[in-house]
């Protein structure tokens, strides 16, 4: 059975695709500063990970 038919389930997953697509470090890094964030720290990166924080 189909919950609400093809056309949501192609809905849900171009959302899906959209908002749960891997940005980069520096993508990231830029939205907190173009939000207000006034200090950016990238703690550690090691490969595809990163740990960072921000304070505003």
């Amino acid at each position: 059975t189909q919950l609400k038919g093809e056309a949501y389930r192609d809905q849900v997953f171009a959302y899906i695709a959209r908002e749960d697509t891997p940005r980069s470090l520096l993508f990231q890094v830029d939205v907190l500063r173009a939000v207000g964030f006034r200090q950016v720290e990238v703690l550690h990166q090691n490969s595809c990970f990163a740990a960072f924080g921000a304070f505003k």
